[in-house]
Order: structure tokens, then sequence, then C-alpha cells
């Protein structure tokens, strides 16, 4: 056989192994960088989204200042985050904002803003490539010194080479000089107002937010605080295990092969799947020809996939939920009352369930009609959806979310909002999952999971029956208001004939017919005595009764959906 030298000598020459860095350098577009808005926009959810998270892990109430500081030229910012949480050990810092895949998120199963590993560093990668400009982090744990390093990223490596390292003590007591304080630089991008800037970010952020007092220092000057209106930390969500029906052959497998101090494949089951018994392990010998007893490290993927299989033939109990932390209705209706101060609010909040067979999530809906509800920043278009998972705002890629494909399947012509792209609505939805779908690594919207999007519609509709009582009750108080003062306009005629006819009392004639109205309208506000032969009401009284008609029909089937 002849070699094929060409081949050899061209895979010689071009065949190179790619670091994830440079990966994402070159495809900055899938983290969310594409657009001067968006890209910087992104930057400041990943460093605000880290600094909720560590202060929240800590027990901190968050403290958390965004300065964007403008530098010479056009689209040119200096972007510093600074927090109050407990800070990041000296030793891990060039990991935390050099490395891309570690930390401390990704591989917990547990409920958080940030799940991937690779934001902060995703953020610092954009940095680098449009200034060329080193990074400064100043950590400090609470021992009473300050760490500044001065870094750079070495894409081909993965990793943070430090430049500078400095030391200085604390003027302040150690346990208030605790924190994280980044810095990085950006070129060709754009700080906006609008309603995907990052302005409107923060706002988002500190609706869903309220224990947490954040300020935004703008490029011209302006300070903007978002106060802290609330003293109580949300509870620590619980690192829970992952759920025989939401795992695949080969996460069974990865699971098996890891080194630890199992020597039976049912003590892997029984202590890393959550729902797994020795009575669990009992029914699937019986199911499957694979020995339970075997060593784990052998597992076969044809094994793997038998037990997944079996798993779901078998019965368990479904996933554990209380790992799940809500905002919750009260929470929600304060900060949508503070924040947007409407006529009324809807709030929806769903019992936890689960997608994909084994992925426990909850659903969150509030729904604020009125005041300052639907209008969005910059934009003539009156309803607003505020789209969240876990507590961090999506604000980009909304065609794409199954938040906004919920919010467009609802008939809302069932709960009186004829024209829901023209009401004066806000509509609120969050997911809270240990894992949250996310179509892209750039985290901006939530995949099309059927259960999902049942649940979002669900509370949507419960939400919006509440709307519809709101509106329908607003709408007979206004005709009985316009029916009272047609009655008011000819009281005095009609009791000035009276008295001038008997001879009686005029004052006296009028009182005792305002009266009368005034009885007559609250029965008919209460649905009694109302005369069936009062002109069986108008075209659009005809037409509401039929949307009364369907928003119970919509009330039987909301479960059932």
């Amino acid at each position: 056989m002849v070699e094929d030298r060409s081949t050899e000598e061209f895979f010689d020459a071009t065949f190179r192994e790619v670091g994830i860095a440079e990966f994402f350098r070159k495809n900055l577009h899938m983290l969310g960088y594409g657009g001067t808005i968006k890209s910087f926009t992104t930057a400041v959810h990943e460093f605000l989204t880290n600094s909720l998270d560590a202060c929240e892990e800590a027990g901190i109430l968050p403290d958390i200042t965004v300065k964007v500081l403008s530098r010479k030229g056009d689209n040119h910012y200096q972007l510093v985050v600074k927090d109050n949480g407990p800070g990041i050990p000296i030793k891990y810092i060039d990991k935390v904002f050099g490395k891309m895949l570690a930390g401390t998120k990704f591989h917990r199963y547990i409920q958080s803003r940030g799940q991937q590993g690779i934001g902060a560093v995703g953020a610092i990668l954009f940095g680098k490539i449009s200034t060329g400009r080193p990074f400064r982090v100043a950590t400090c744990t609470g021992d009473g010194v300050i760490h500044t390093l001065v870094m750079d990223l070495d894409l081909k490596r993965n990793i943070a080479r430090v430049h500078e390292t400095i030391k200085e003590k604390v003027e302040l007591e150690p346990e208030n000089a605790r924190g994280v304080r980044i810095e990085s630089f950006y070129k060709d991008v754009q700080y906006s107002r609008g309603t995907t800037g990052a302005f409107e970010y923060v706002r988002r952020t500190a609706i869903v937010n309220p224990h947490a007092r954040i300020t935004l220092v703008e490029p011209d000057g302006s300070v903007i605080e978002f106060p802290r209106t609330s003293e109580s930390i949300p509870k620590k969500p619980k690192e829970i295990k992952p759920h025989p029906l939401g795992l695949s052959p080969d996460d069974l497998v990865q699971m098996a092969k890891q080194p630890g101090s199992y020597r039976k494949l049912s003590s892997v089951l029984i202590n890393e799947c959550s729902r797994v018994t020795n009575n669990t392990i009992s029914d699937l010998q019986e199911a499957v020809s694979v020995d339970m007893s075997m060593k784990p490290e052998v597992l076969t993927h044809n094994q793997a996939e038998d037990i997944v299989k079996a798993f779901r033939r078998i019965r368990l109990m479904a996933p554990p939920t209380d790992g799940l932390i809500p905002i919750g209705e009260e929470q929600i209706e304060r900060s949508l009352r503070e924040i947007l101060k409407p006529a009324f609010i809807a709030v929806s909040v769903r019992r936890p369930t689960v997608y994909k067979g084994g992925v426990p999530f909850q659903v969150e809906v509030g729904m604020a009609y009125g005041g300052e509800a639907g209008r969005r920043v910059g934009s003539n278009e009156k309803l607003e959806v505020l789209r969240y998972a876990n507590r961090a705002p999506l604000l980009f890629d909304a065609g794409g979310c199954v938040i906004n494909k919920a919010v467009a399947s609802v008939d809302w012509k069932r709960y009186h909002l004829r024209s829901i792209d023209e009401a004066p609505v806000s509509v609120f939805v969050n997911i809270i999952s240990p894992h949250i779908p996310y179509t892209s690594t750039g985290k901006q919207a939530v995949a099309e999971e059927e259960e999902i999007l049942i649940e979002i519609r669900n509370a949507l509709m419960e939400a919006g029956r509440k709307i519809g009582r709101y509106l329908s009750g607003r709408r007979r108080d206004e005709e009985l208001k316009t029916k009272r003062n047609t009655f008011l306009r000819y009281i005095p005629e009609v009791a000035a004939a009276l008295a001038e006819l008997t001879g009686g009392d005029e004052e006296a004639y009028r009182a005792a017919l305002e009266a009368a109205v005034d009885r007559k309208l609250r029965l008919m506000e209460t649905g009694e005595g109302e005369d069936e032969e009062e002109g069986g009401g108008t075209p659009e009284e005809a037409d509401t009764s039929g949307d009364e008609d369907e928003e119970e029909s919509a009330e039987v089937s909301d479960d059932e959906e």
C-alpha cells in the first residue's frame, strides 16, 4: 500500500487542538455578545448575578454598586461592580475569573442564577478582545487584608495570568470590608436606558430582589438608587440529587465511573440519586438482568440504558421539591406595587412539578394592570412581559422563549383584555429550577419544554381570571354610576312637579326619590331584583356575558391542560 504523504503532511500542518477559551473567542455570540447594547448588558448581567448569588449563599443582605464610567472615545466604558459578599480566597481568584467551565455551580444540582461556570469569564474575555486591556479584581474575605490582582487571560491555556498583586490593610473593621470589586473595560458597546439596556436590566433585577440595595452610577454621573425594601434574605436553596426519571444512560455511566468509595452499583444509585431506596433496588433488580451488586466502574452503556428504561416502569416517589425557593405571592405583589404602582395586581404561584420526568421546577406569575404597568421605557408599546429564570431577568431572544410563547397562546379576551398588546398590563413570569433549560449559553431564553409551557399557561389563566373579575366589577361600577347620575339628573324636576301637584314638600320628595334610586342600584349591584325587561342589555353587555361563560369554561379546563 502506497502511503499518501500529501494527506499526512496536510494534517501535520493544519491539525490543532482548540481550547474552550479559544473556541468562545471566535464564537462570542454564543455567550450573548452580539450588538453594542446587548453585549454591554450581558456583561452587567454576569457580574451582577454573581454578586447576588455570592451574598445570598453567605446569608448577607446584598449591597451592590454598578458603576459605568465613560472613557475616551465613543462607546468606550469602564465597568466596575462591587459587592459586600463573602469575598473570594486569593488562591481561587485566577480560576474564578480566568478559567472557563470552573466554579461552584456547574457540578451542583441547586437553584442558582448562574449554572455553567462561563459567565464572568466570558464578560472578561469580551473586554479583553474589545480593548486588549487587563482587568482588575480586589477581594477581601474578612481577614483585614484587601488583595488586588491585575490579570490577563491566557486563551490557549484557559487560565489567568497575574501581572501584579497588591496587598493593603483595611481601614474599616474586617467584617465590614468583605466583598469583591471587579473592574473591566469595553469598546464598541453602548450603555442604554432602553428596554434591553443595562439600566433596564438593573431595574428588573431590583423588582425581584427587594432584599438587595443596588446603586447604579451612569456614564453621565447620574446616581440611581434601588433601595432595599425587605430585610429578609431568601432561604438558601438546598442542593438536591438528580431524580432517576431525569437521568440519561450516559448520566448514569458517568455517575458510576466517578471515583468514590462505592463498591456496588446499588450504592451509587441509593447515594447519588434522590428517591432510591433498598426497596427501589429490589424492584429494579426484578426488572433488569443487570446485577445491582456489580462494581459500578464496569457498567456499560447498554446496561445503563436498560436501567434507565426500567426506572420508568417501576414505582418511584416524585422528586423532592424542597430545594426550590420561590419569591412568593406576597413578595411579588409588593415588588410590582412598589415599581409599577398599578391599580390592580393578580398573582399565581403554581405548585412545584417536574419536566422531562424528573427535573423539578416551579412557575410564578404576576399581572399588574393600570398605573405605570405596561409602559416600557423608550417604547410606545404597552404590553410588558417581564421574563425571569431563577430571579435573573431575561431581556433578549424573547421570540424563542417559552414564556413569550405561553403569553401569546392565552385567549386574553376571556378575561376582558380584548387587545392585550395595547392594554396597560405588565406580565411577570419567573421560572425556578436547579436546571433551567436555556436555549443557549447566553442564558436569555428558556427552551420550550411542554410541561413548562403548560404550567406557565395555567398560571397566566389563573391570574387572568382575577384580572377579568376586577375589570368586570369595575365596568359594572361604572355602569351603575352612569345610571345613578342619569336618574339624579331628573329627580329635581320630578320632585318639583310632585310638590306642585300635591302641595307637599319638594325637598322631602327629592330625598325620598334619591333614597329609592340608591336602594334600587344596591339591589342591582348584588344581582337582586333586576328587571329582566330592562332592555335586554346592550350588544356590549351581551358580549360580556359570553366572555364570562368562556371564563368559566377556562376555569374548568385549567388543570385539564
